[in-house]
């Protein structure tokens, strides 16, 4: 019992105050399912009215009948409006609480699969108001089996023991049962997620699995975890085989035997058909119980490892999740300040104590090889990871001590892949800033308005990947127009042309030399035509500032700059004569 009650208890922790609905639920469950119990009584009535001889009585009892079941389906109906009413309420919240949480702390990929974390999402919050409507089920149940003892005793004490023998025995052989179902039920599930992060990985490199051919040895790879899933599948099977199949020849045998006792207590006169009639009713009756108590046990012992993959989600915590600060100014100049930082994972060193500085007004670019610590950069930048030592700032107050909402509203930029939702143009743009002539003035400065208005629907146009409506350099430019809504002075712009084609490199270099005009641009790139762009360089190797001042001095002391800008790649072993 200590797990159900465990299952109940993280799923009120989970989904937050609906207390008074919980008690309806139980209060309407116990009402609906107790007045069950009233029919047998009316049917003993008009059985004991026809062995009188005594028929005007029957009508008191037909309507008593008919009263019986007006209060089973009034409270019922009762029971079905808080089930809507707390489903609804479980999987909006519990499912919002997911979306936030797994977006505030986006390491948690590294310890969930993503398989795993879409199914539980979409699949899991959906059962969440099974928990509680199983438990009320089987409590019900339970203290309708009680009561039919009650009454059985009340009638003849050896009834009632038979009875009890015969339901305890098929409850711990039940229970026991229903572990064993959890447990290869648990097992299913996890190689089901296992499948589905490989699927969800495959769906997102498609070309590259296509054009590699991969498929064959994907799918090999595949039949190891499958061939898992069905050995969890089929002790699973077997576990329900003997639950329906087996184990109910104890409650038949029984109630064979009970009926045979009860027959021999009408013809040696102890007692009348009425009471045989009602009390046999009621064994019945308990039979339904215990199989339906024991199927909602089941159901949520199950339900159980649904509320623990979710609970294991809600529990995760970044260890580098870091915490925003109380500074709520939005007005700042931009200028951004790395002193001394150290960054480091698994005792691997990524930066070592890097220092420089980005201007307003300018565009910075940061370049170097790959694995030289650009990204991290960035990522510190967007407040995804801490400094383990040094500082970073951003008007000579540190990054962290701004707020959510401001430090939103001063950095943000564009990625390397374009991203857009399958969703109209204009809703995009509303996610950032719902404002449609806000939305219009961004287009137009990043040269996109007159691409979209050249649309049938113009703004209102969906956006479908099958459809290729923008190609990747227009959704880049939309993107820009995205970042530039968000109104933030300081702009990073991370490889953004390294997936589309000439024309939109050009494009977007002008867009940047207009953007800093009023903007702080930081730029990560290894694209030569968009270094020559930059007003200051900041050049990186394992980890390490090993030049940086204006474009054409770096250029012309830093042979590692060199490289990158005239697109060779041969090892640079000593660099001497950097500008720092």
């Amino acid at each position: 019992m200590k797990r159900y009650f465990e299952t109940v208890k993280s799923l009120t922790k989970i989904a937050g105050d609906k207390f008074g609905v919980v008690i309806q639920m139980f209060i309407s469950c116990g009402l609906y399912n107790l007045s069950s119990l009233l029919p047998p009584i009316a049917i003993s009535g008009i059985i004991a009215v026809i062995t009188n001889n005594n028929f005007n009585g029957i009508w008191y009892y037909a309507l008593l009948y008919i009263l019986f079941y007006v209060i089973y389906y009034s409270m019922l109906n009762w029971n079905y409006h808080t089930y809507t009413t707390l489903a609804n309420y479980y999987h909006l919240e519990v499912q919002k609480k997911l979306f936030e949480h797994v977006s505030n702390n986006d390491s948690i990929f590294g310890k969930i699969s993503k398989g795993k974390i879409v199914d539980t999402t979409s699949d899991d919050v959906r059962y969440l108001v099974d928990v509680m409507d199983s438990a009320s089920e089987a409590l019900t149940r339970f203290l309708q089996l009680i009561i039919i003892f009650i009454i059985f005793s009340s009638y003849n004490i050896v009834v009632a023991l038979i009875a009890v023998i015969i339901d305890i025995t098929y409850i711990v052989l039940m229970n026991n049962n229903s572990k064993k179902v959890s447990k290869y039920y648990e097992g299913t599930r996890k190689y089901e997620d296992k499948v589905i992060d490989t699927l969800n990985q495959m769906l997102i490199n498609l070309k590259q699995v296509k054009s590699l051919n991969m498929m064959p040895n994907l799918d090999k790879k595949l039949d190891k975890t499958r061939i898992k899933w069905k050995e969890e599948y089929k002790g699973k099977r077997k576990a329900l085989t003997d639950r329906y199949c087996n184990m109910p020849y104890i409650v038949y045998i029984g109630k064979i035997l009970l009926y045979i006792f009860l027959g021999y207590l009408v013809t040696t006169g102890r007692m009348t058909i009425d009471k045989l009639v009602l009390l046999i009713s009621y064994f019945e009756l308990t039979i339904t119980c215990t199989d339906n108590m024991l199927t909602f046990l089941l159901d949520l012992s199950n339900y159980g490892i649904r509320v623990k993959r979710i609970k294991n989600i809600l529990d995760y915590t970044s260890e580098s999740n870091i915490d925003f600060g109380e500074i709520t100014n939005d007005y700042i100049n931009g200028l951004i300040e790395f002193n001394r930082v150290n960054y480091e994972i698994n005792n691997n060193k990524i930066l070592n104590n890097i220092s420089f500085k980005v201007y307003p007004n300018e565009i910075t670019a940061i370049v170097g090889h790959s694995g030289s610590g650009k990204t991290t950069i960035v990522n510190l930048l967007y407040r995804l990871d801490r400094v383990k030592s040094g500082s970073i700032s951003i008007d000579n107050e540190s990054i962290y001590n701004y707020t959510r909402k401001a430090y939103a509203t001063n950095v943000s930029g564009v990625f390397q892949k374009p991203f857009v939702f399958e969703m109209s143009i204009r809703d995009n743009l509303s996610l950032v800033d719902s404002n449609f002539q806000h939305q219009i003035d961004a287009c137009k400065r990043v040269g996109i308005h007159d691409y979209i208005m050249s649309l049938s629907k113009g703004y209102n146009t969906v956006i479908k990947e099958e459809e290729r409506i923008l190609s990747d350099g227009q959704k880049q430019l939309l993107a820009i127009a995205r970042a530039l809504l968000t109104k933030s002075e300081i702009l990073i712009f991370d490889e953004v042309t390294s997936n589309i084609d000439p024309s939109s490199t050009t494009q977007i270099g002008e867009i940047l030399e207009d953007l800093k005009q009023d903007h702080t641009i930081l730029m990560i790139t290894h694209k030569p035509e968009m270094m020559t762009l930059a007003d200051r360089v900041i050049v990186l190797e394992k980890g390490k500032v090993v030049a940086k001042g204006i474009n054409e001095d770096v250029y012309k002391k830093s042979p590692l700059y060199k490289e990158l800008r005239n697109k060779t790649f041969a090892s640079v072993s000593n660099i001497e004569n950097d500008v720092i």
